[in-house]
């Protein structure tokens, strides 16, 4: 055992990411979804969902501080 619980572990998985889609202007919070896909949680409007291939094109999504 590393000395790590099931809770520190999850955390970075269950962090929660804020991206910007660069080409509307709209903010979302991503929330992990499966190892390949994030939903994306806009404060007003549709949940989208993108593969971490998307969110990591830069001309699109811009991962936010």
């Amino acid at each position: 055992m590393n000395g790590m619980s099931e809770t520190q572990r999850a955390q970075p998985i269950n962090a929660q990411l804020l991206y910007l889609h660069r080409l509307s202007g709209v903010r979302y919070s991503a929330t992990f979804e499966s190892a390949s896909s994030y939903a994306l949680t806009p404060i007003h409007g549709a949940v989208r969902h993108a593969s971490v291939k998307e969110l990591a094109n830069a001309e699109v999504w811009q991962l936010l501080p």
